[in-house]
């Protein structure tokens, strides 16, 4: 159970490498790969990661550029989520 979990963290945490990069290799455009699931699923760990990282930077200032950091990405995150999100149709 301890494996496939690691395993998922390790998934997820490349998959928001991967669009990190992608995004700064884009500069100011934004462009959203993913699907809305990606991105809720992306946005929880980038939460979790973002609530560690400060609360290191509350004990050592080093880490203040990580919660910069994941401020940034997890602001990309919403956005692309945002736009991808569920399309409200009136049909008739």
């Amino acid at each position: 159970m301890a494996r496939i979990r690691m395993s998922l963290v390790a998934a997820l945490t490349l998959a928001v490498l991967t669009l990190a990069i992608s995004s700064a290799a884009q500069g100011a455009g934004l462009q959203c790969a993913g699907t809305p699931e990606q991105y809720s699923a992306v946005i929880k760990q980038l939460e979790a990661n973002a609530a560690r990282a400060q609360a290191l930077a509350e004990e050592n200032p080093i880490y203040i550029s990580d919660v910069e950091y994941y401020a940034a990405v997890l602001a990309e995150a919403h956005r692309c989520a945002a736009m991808l999100g569920p399309v409200a149709t009136n049909s008739r």
